[in-house]
């Protein structure tokens, strides 16, 4: 009998011998996904371990254990925020973890943000300093010429090595997708008979004249737009003089709209010179598919509820119900 026993033993204790060498040097996966996530000051290495798992980052929850151990490393896995792949092996898993600092930082960038916003998600991040985006957009040699950037930057969740990162790679990274995302869509502008150029200026006011994800409601607003300017009808678009203002959040006054400006779309006909944002693939797609109607004018009420009129009747009866 102690002979069965001792074999088990002996049997169980070779199995998670030979389960601990597997997973020691061994990637966690074959997949170079990037998963973010965040470890909390106090967290237990039993949460951090539970928290490694549920995101895919460790195969084998008791061989990591076993490693933390053997490595006196229980107590060095620090509280941050994280990008890492999935394929680290416990030895890079953990010394990201002891570190503090993830290997590459998530860069979220909002549909409709500009330049200069993108400037000042980048001074957050601590990537850069104040202005040097913008400087390197106006400024740097990206291997193509473009007369304004404003509008080709591509909103989206970009991840960057901290120590590795620099304005003029990210501003072609941001170029590139942008080229991607419209390659997708260059057929429907060539049948629209619009340039590139006015879709995307088109798109970029769209971005910041629709609330929420509403593609009809992107598509009409666009129908508006490119009627107007079709008929020589000023836009009237008060976005296109934030942007010039460089304000998105103030009030804008009387004489802010009676500028004779080039982006004074009220005083204006046409276009303004430039994007007034960097839209995303659902504005673009609206600038560059508009949906037929009737409509010439929209205002959005209090509860950011879009309201369109056939004309300027209907219209100044929306101000009355809805603004006034």
């Amino acid at each position: 009998m102690r002979k069965y026993i001792l074999l088990a033993v002996v049997l169980t204790g070779l199995y998670f011998a030979g389960r601990v060498l597997y997973f020691w040097d061994r990637p966690n996966s074959d997949e170079a996904t990037r998963v973010s996530f965040s470890v909390v000051p106090g967290s237990s290495f039993k949460s951090i371990k539970t928290l490694l798992e549920e995101k895919g980052l460790i195969a084998d929850p008791f061989s990591f254990e076993v490693y933390a151990r053997y490595n006196k490393l229980r107590s060095k896995l620090q509280a941050g925020d994280y990008v890492v792949q999935k394929n680290l092996t416990f030895s890079e898993l953990v010394e990201v973890l002891q570190s503090g600092k993830s290997q590459e930082i998530r860069i979220t960038i909002p549909e409709g943000s500009t330049i200069a916003q993108i400037d000042e998600i980048l001074v957050r991040r601590s990537l850069i300093e104040p202005g040097e985006f913008v400087e390197c957009a106006n400024s740097c040699d990206l291997g193509f010429v473009i007369e304004s950037l404003e509008g080709y930057m591509f909103p989206s969740t970009y991840f960057e090595n901290v120590q590795n990162f620099s304005n003029k790679k990210f501003i072609q990274r941001l170029y590139n997708t942008f080229q991607q995302q419209v390659g997708k869509i260059r057929t429907d502008i060539a049948a629209s008979g619009r340039s590139i150029d006015e879709t995307v200026i088109v798109a970029s006011m769209i971005e910041r004249e629709a609330f929420g994800s509403n593609m009809v409601e992107k598509q009409e607003i666009a129908d508006v737009i490119w009627k107007r300017l079709d008929e020589g009808i000023a836009l009237g678009i008060d976005a296109t003089t934030r942007y010039e203002l460089n304000d998105w959040k103030n009030p804008l006054f009387k004489a802010d709209l009676e500028k004779d400006t080039p982006y004074n779309t009220r005083r204006k006909l046409g276009l303004p010179p430039t994007a007034i944002s960097n839209p995303g693939y659902d504005a673009l797609y609206a600038a560059a598919n508009p949906l037929a109607t009737d409509y010439y004018y929209y205002l959005h009420d209090s509860s950011g509820n879009i309201r369109f009129a056939v004309d300027l009747a209907g219209h100044n009866q929306n101000k009355r119900d809805y603004l006034y």
